[in-house]
């Protein structure tokens, strides 16, 4: 029995897992195809602005569109409809990454990037629906990691040819088809149950900052990497900074997990080492260090705009919201490539504006921190902080959480059963694990030793 439910919450999980690495590396490898083949049609100082600018901007619109449109849509149909853009995603690529003029390109790139923006907010919204609080750090990183891997392995295969020109369109198309069979099925979440339970809409001002948080630090974090990576160049290797990349969003699942603030704290503490990197401009091997660092460190940034927003959302059962981190954090990455290009020819102004943002950006997010993270002297702690508390103090698992939330509204084993879409004697085998492990003799126990909690 134990091993029938966490074999089936394992299995969610992974399936959210797997299809947030296919429809990341599938968009990261339609990206490369594009950006490559615009290179030879556009002068260099040009492309940043036309894919980091203007393309994720799309993205950001894709990502809206997917979460005002999937207000009115069933789960299933949301389903389709995104299995409908993977098949669109691959279509526009041939033009995108193949046509000798750069109409077309742009056109069909730009369309591209729309569609990645709408997958992008499928599987976040696979996060925050699907995937436990505890386990949304690792689910998401770990794929992003994974993605990032596979993708510098296609990009080291025979000098790059399968992410360039008709071979990097097979390689998409090759990649779609897994795609498609993972977002094709609609899952039913063991964890729906207990967030819907549960729903506790933050306020709106909290949501606010968390937005506008996440688009300040994003914009921070592409104006400080713009003025001293040219210093390093001759240090660094991109596909190793990659697998840097790789390690940190690995590494920040974990700790984001473990502990939400830890991975606050270390995603703030990527935006300091561009200042460190200038620091160190002079000393060619720390500040390569340094520089890998910061790609390390760029992991938790990474993962904690997106879990950050995906708590948020689950939190007030607004599942489709939970896409908000990827939206903002584009929406900075593209006024911070804007403004590092604009700016460009003057490195000490640069520096100076990018020294304004970060003082903003770290005022913002210690008041986030303060108010997610630090409970106020004398302060009253909510149901839900309770209520979670009581289940860490007891290690209850997120099936026996569910029950238990149904046991404290006292309804009845055929009742919970009906509720959890489970048999009465899975119920009664979860009843059974609760009273051990809170050491009661029955219900009532329970319902006494919570209220004493």
């Amino acid at each position: 029995m134990p091993t029938d439910r966490l074999t089936y919450e394992q299995r969610t999980h992974l399936h959210v897992g797997l299809t947030t690495l296919a429809c990341f590396l599938l968009a990261s490898t339609g990206w490369l195809m594009w950006l490559y083949h615009l290179t030879g049609l556009v002068a260099a100082s040009s492309v940043d602005v036309l894919t980091m600018v203007v393309g994720y901007l799309m993205q950001a619109a894709g990502i809206s569109a997917f979460m005002y449109f999937g207000r009115s849509l069933s789960e299933a149909r949301t389903h389709q409809l995104v299995a409908f853009s993977v098949i669109a995603y691959v279509a526009c690529l041939a033009p995108a990454a193949l046509a000798p003029s750069l109409a077309p390109v742009l056109a069909f790139g730009y369309l591209s990037s729309l569609l990645c923006g709408y997958m992008q907010g499928f599987y976040v919204f696979c996060l925050a629906r699907h995937v436990d609080e505890k386990r949304r750090g690792l689910v998401f990183g770990g794929a992003y990691a994974a993605s990032t891997a596979l993708g510098w392995l296609l990009s080291a295969i025979a000098g790059g040819a399968l992410t360039r020109g008709v071979a990097g369109l097979i390689t998409c198309a090759v990649l779609a088809v897994p795609t498609l069979a993972l977002v094709r099925k609609p899952l039913v979440s063991s964890t729906s149950t207990q967030d819907e339970l549960t729903q506790q809409p933050p306020a709106p001002r909290l949501v606010a900052l968390a937005c506008i948080t996440v688009l300040l630090m994003s914009l921070t974090k592409n104006t400080g990497f713009g003025f001293p990576a040219d210093d390093l160049l001759e240090g660094v290797s991109v596909e190793t900074s990659r697998l840097f990349y790789g390690v940190g969003l690995l590494v920040a699942g974990l700790v984001c997990d473990h502990d939400r603030r830890y991975g606050a704290l270390c995603c703030a503490g990527a935006l300091v080492t561009p200042f460190l990197m200038l620091a160190l401009s002079g000393a060619a091997a720390p500040a390569t260090i340094m520089w890998a660092l910061g790609y390390l460190l760029f992991g938790f940034f990474s993962v904690f705009r997106v879990v950050l927003l995906a708590d948020l959302a689950a939190q007030g059962g607004w599942y489709l919201f939970a896409g908000a981190g990827l939206l903002f954090g584009r929406v900075g990455d593209s006024l911070g490539t804007a403004l590092t290009s604009g700016l460009a020819a003057s490195p000490l102004v640069l520096i100076t504006v990018t020294a304004v943002l970060f003082a903003c950006t770290m005022a913002l997010f210690f008041a986030l921190y303060q108010q997610l993270y630090v409970t106020a002297p004398g302060a009253v702690p909510s149901e839900r902080e309770i209520f979670e508390r009581f289940a860490a103090r007891h290690d209850l698992s997120s099936r026996e959480r569910e029950v238990l939330r149904l046991v404290l509204a006292e309804r009845s084993n055929s009742e919970i059963a009906a509720e959890l879409f489970v048999s009465e004697a899975t119920v009664k085998y979860h009843v059974r694990n609760l009273l051990r492990k809170t050491g009661c003799h029955n219900r009532l126990e329970i319902l006494a030793k919570y209220a004493d909690h």
